[in-house]
């Protein structure tokens, strides 16, 4: 007897199914080709367990000093200026994780770096293509991370929330720093996990000239790493199917804004070829108006009522 399949594995199928049975013209096909192509996308990382898990936060948290310390080498770009990362860049993490064949690690821009409305966009495009997102924080949560969090918060994408910098403060002030987080969440993100981490922590000391100097230390994120493993070896999988059927909610709902506004489109033509035809008959005949109910009003409401979808 054959194994009955996970409940990742039956979403799969069924909205591989759901997806093969959809009646869609040349026209949805052409317009929806996009949303389409992501839900290909994620059937096949659900299909391979291929997991992407995306840092994001403003300029300077240390997003890429993060990634470098989980994979143990320096694969994305750091520089003291800040503001390295352009575009998403990805690495493979060679962490063992039970469910999983492969965790993608993304590197992502400072949503600081960016308007408003293009940081609004560049949420909606980590929490497209991440399974699960990290949003770095260095102190106190600001307006701009407040807007990136309830921005993902609302595309209904699992976060857990990092600390960088944590050698930064005494623990006693660390513990006042992240009361004082918690404080200003959300009430939507009250229950998110809070890690406080040292991705490139740096000791000072004094040299025999008087001056100060500081060297780097070695990274203290294994909390995040142990964080991460216990999350993703329990709902990994789970996190992959989530994402596939928010992919095939959203292509869904685009082909439905699609239909009704063809829809719309079709009976505001229908309607004006009616009132032209009606036109030329009045032009020939006057009288034509008198047998039709309420005159030119009353004919438009009722073709409106006729024509909607």
């Amino acid at each position: 007897m054959n194994p009955e399949p996970s409940t990742p594995e039956r979403c799969r199928l069924l909205l591989e199914e759901w997806r093969q049975q959809l009646p869609l013209s040349r026209r949805e096909r052409s317009v929806l080709a996009g949303e389409m192509a992501a839900l290909d996308r994620q059937l096949q990382r659900l299909q391979h367990r291929q997991l992407k898990l995306a840092v994001f936060g403003r300029v300077g948290v240390g997003k890429s000093s993060l990634l470098n310390a989980l994979l143990g080498h320096a694969a994305f770009a750091t520089d003291v200026a800040h503001g390295c990362t352009r575009q998403q860049q990805s690495q493979p993490w060679r962490q063992a994780i039970g469910g999983l064949h492969q965790v993608l690690l993304v590197d992502t821009p400072g949503i600081d770096e960016i308007a408003a409305a293009g940081r609004a966009r560049l949420a909606a495009k980590v929490a497209l293509g991440a399974d699960l997102v990290l949003l770095v924080l260095d102190g106190d949560l600001t307006s701009v991370e407040l807007e990136a969090l309830e921005t993902l918060l609302a595309s209904g994408k699992p976060l857990l929330l990092v600390l960088n910098r944590c050698d930064c403060w005494p623990e006693t002030e660390q513990a006042d720093l992240i009361a004082s987080i918690r404080r200003r969440l959300p009430d939507a993100a009250r229950h998110l996990q809070l890690v406080a981490v040292a991705a490139a922590p740096r000791r000072p000391s004094l040299r025999a000239d008087g001056r100060v100097r500081s060297h780097q230390e070695a990274p203290r994120v294994a909390p995040l790493r142990q964080a991460l493993v216990t999350l993703l070896e329990q709902q990994g999988e789970l996190l992959l199917a989530l994402n596939a059927l928010r992919a095939a909610d959203r292509l869904h709902q685009q082909w439905q804004r699609f239909r009704l506004s063809h829809s719309r489109q079709a009976a505001q033509s229908l309607i004006g070829r009616f009132a032209a035809l009606k036109a030329t008959g009045v032009a020939a005949n006057p009288l034509v108006l008198l047998v039709l109910p309420g005159g030119p009003a009353g004919t438009t409401a009722w073709w409106l009522r006729w024509c909607q979808p």
